[in-house]
């Protein structure tokens, strides 16, 4: 029982890493007998990985294959259009509604992204960092329907995101971007924290239209 959940780890790790390498691009198939070689681990935990990433709307199942999502260069530039909008939002309204408690959960989270921004550091425990701050000021917005709308978006991003963050440029830009609305936030000035995750959207959006499709889809 002690061997399964770190092996399990290391194959959804692994298997995102490749996805972010573009390894393995959208659209491609692969079933568990090849991972099993191309990881060199039993089928259990690389079943238990596709499993999570099943949940997490990165892969689909087809009988005995799986396949990474694809997600069309439109599709991904209308999420990021509808994203940049509702997560400018959220900012203004957590500028003004979020409380006490979730200002400290927020200015906890930002220390760990910035202690997880060194170049040696895991593009998903990364990404996963970078998510919960993100939900964190959904949620302080206090509206149930961008909280719920932008949980969708994000998890369809997923691929993308750990894509970004797995180069240390866009990684150094994140803290900086992060930084900035959260200081916002934190000073309860709206206009300046909506202003703040917009420029940090738009210059995502940017980054990905740059360079991740390319790495992608190409």
């Amino acid at each position: 029982m002690k061997q399964k959940a770190p092996l399990s780890k290391f194959a959804y790790e692994a298997l995102m890493q490749r996805i972010a390498d573009g390894k393995f691009r959208t659209g491609q198939t692969f079933t568990e007998e090849f991972l099993k070689k191309e990881l060199k681990i039993s089928r259990t935990p690389i079943r238990e990985a596709l499993g999570s990433m099943q949940s997490e709307g990165i892969v689909s199942k087809n009988g005995r294959s799986y396949s990474v999502i694809y997600l069309n260069e439109n599709e991904i530039n209308e999420i990021y259009e509808v994203r940049r909008e509702l997560e400018s939002l959220a900012a203004y309204l957590s500028a003004i509604r979020m409380s006490t408690n979730e200002r400290k959960e927020l200015k906890r989270i930002l220390k760990l992204i910035v202690k997880a921004s060194s170049g040696d550091s895991d593009p998903v425990a990364f990404t996963n960092l970078s998510g919960k701050l993100h939900s964190l000021i959904s949620k302080g917005s206090k509206n149930s329907l961008i909280l719920k709308e932008l949980g969708i978006l994000r998890l369809r991003l997923r691929i993308v995101r750990v894509t970004i963050l797995s180069t240390i440029e866009r990684r150094d830009k994140e803290v900086k971007e992060h930084s900035a609305i959260i200081n916002a936030i934190l000073n309860r000035d709206p206009e300046g924290a909506r202003m703040a995750m917009y420029e940090h959207q738009t210059n995502v959006w940017e980054y990905v239209k740059n360079t991740v499709i390319p790495k992608l889809y190409y």
